[in-house]
């Protein structure tokens, strides 16, 4: 099942329900109400976080790197980025990029979304309160630093479009790592990879992360993206992350600044 959350003409806050198999309306326990035109909220409510090192091809394009100054030596936990609520934006918004930005990065990534309160799981339980996933396109200036990554050049409103929705975890499968995450710009495809990649499988990310922070109920972790290595795209081109089994995020790049 997928579940929205729908902003409707004359309604103070989002709708949350079932969507129909079509995906053009949400089903209110029978009551169907048609998703209007640029309806769709962010799906969740909590925090996003993500990990900036989670991909083996990360490590080995860095390298060396990681044993030079100002690092010393690799990070031995997590190196985690957060995305707070005045970046989330809902599926086929418009994103409208600081004056001093020409371009983003494109970090599209799964989304583990936790519906319950989540502290030092162990990791054969670790995935035992991730309730569903969804889709997390985290739009970021360029910035080479991945031990202490600038809130001004990932935090600026709207640079987490997220969504449409969050499929149920039952119904993807458990295997996560054949799942493959496709970006879009303007209609060509600029990226695509797959989820065997990872430094940390979800599980043990999961548990890594809820050992030093508690992750609450609606919160998301993603499973991150290769840094360094993504396309970029700017104002006026039009993106979409496509992951299977979930389906498409849309969002596009204003022509005019924040």
């Amino acid at each position: 099942m997928r579940h929205a959350r729908i902003n409707f003409p004359g309604t103070a806050a989002p709708i949350s329900g079932a969507v129909t198999p079509d995906g053009t309306g949400l089903d209110l326990g029978g009551r169907i109400l048609p998703i209007p035109p640029g309806g769709f909220a962010p799906p969740v409510e909590g925090w996003i976080y993500g990990p900036l090192l989670n991909e083996r091809s990360t490590w080995e394009r860095f390298g060396d790197k990681l044993n030079a100054d100002p690092y010393k030596a690799p990070p031995t936990v997590p190196v985690l980025y957060f995305k707070p609520r005045n970046t989330h934006l809902g599926h086929g918004g418009t994103v409208r990029l600081p004056a001093t930005a020409a371009r983003v990065e494109l970090g599209a990534s799964l989304g583990l979304v936790f519906g319950r309160q989540t502290a030092r799981a162990a990791e054969a339980e670790a995935l035992d309160n991730v309730t569903g996933l969804t889709i997390v396109l985290d739009l970021s200036v360029p910035n080479d630093s991945v031990y202490r990554p600038p809130v001004q050049e990932k935090c600026f409103d709207g640079a987490c479009p997220v969504g449409p929705w969050v499929v149920d975890k039952a119904d993807l499968p458990a295997d996560l790592s054949s799942l493959s995450i496709r970006t879009y710009v303007n209609g060509d495809k600029v990226a695509e990879r797959r989820l065997d990649d990872l430094y940390r499988s979800p599980a043990k990310l999961v548990a890594e992360v809820t050992d030093f922070m508690a992750l609450s109920a609606g919160d998301v972790l993603t499973l991150g993206y290769p840094v360094g290595a993504v396309p970029t795209a700017g104002r006026g081109d039009t993106v979409r992350v496509e992951i299977d089994g979930i389906g498409a995020l849309d969002c596009t790049i204003a022509e005019e600044s924040a």
